[in-house]
């Protein structure tokens, strides 16, 4: 849970909400006694070319994308593409678009037939990235409050501003001091008193022959 990928922990709170998002896919084909899937359904069945919004949590179990359902693309990444292509992502309020932008797009990718949110999501991220950094090296909260990051970026954010402070207070010397690691100290311990025998055993041999 306390890392940026949500996926292999099912238990995490980011990975629930994201999975809990609905998603509008497109029925391919005639299925029997699955009207209860749209709300506006007028029999028991669904009929080719109705379109219903399903949870990312149920899309993956259905394996949908198959000769049943369709996945459409949702509105949020069609809206980013054009600013991806003019490289001028950096102005996007992505928290508004989706707090969780980046690992929506990720469950979605498998889904993509025509493989354009994988290209946006990595397009939009390695374009953002520098600004992220720039922004870190700014007054933290007011940056991350007026860009409205999304939860990864976030995440980002505030790992970017710990360390930027750790690296000031590094350069003026007001940080912890450099110690030696308790390996290491150990170690000199064992040398130490190595040598001491060392020394013993060479002293001793000659005083028995000063007394004699």
């Amino acid at each position: 849970m306390n890392g940026m990928n949500y996926f292999p922990n099912y238990y995490s709170i980011e990975d629930i909400f994201v999975t809990q998002e609905k998603v509008e896919c497109r029925v391919n084909t005639k299925l029997q006694r699955m009207g209860f899937l749209d709300s506006g359904a007028e029999s028991d069945d669904l009929e080719p070319g109705k379109t219903v919004n399903l949870p990312l949590w149920y899309i993956k179990e259905l394996k949908v994308n198959n000769a049943y359902f369709t996945v459409a693309v949702p509105d949020i990444y069609r809206n980013v593409h054009k600013a991806v292509c003019e490289a001028e992502t950096t102005h996007i309020e992505l928290g508004r678009l989706h707090p969780y932008f980046y690992e929506f797009g990720r469950y979605l990718t498998p889904y993509d037939r025509n493989h354009v949110i994988g290209r946006i999501i990595f397009e939009t991220l390695r374009q953002r990235v520098r600004h992220l950094l720039d922004i870190s090296k700014s007054d933290g909260q007011a940056a991350k409050a007026e860009h409205r990051l999304d939860n990864i970026e976030a995440k980002l954010h505030e790992a970017g501003v710990r360390t930027n402070s750790q690296y000031i207070e590094w350069l003026q010397m007001t940080g912890n001091k450099i110690r030696t690691s308790e390996l290491v100290e150990e170690h000199q311990k064992k040398r130490r008193r190595a040598d001491r025998s060392d020394d013993e055993g060479d002293v001793l041999p000659n005083s028995k022959r000063a007394t004699l």
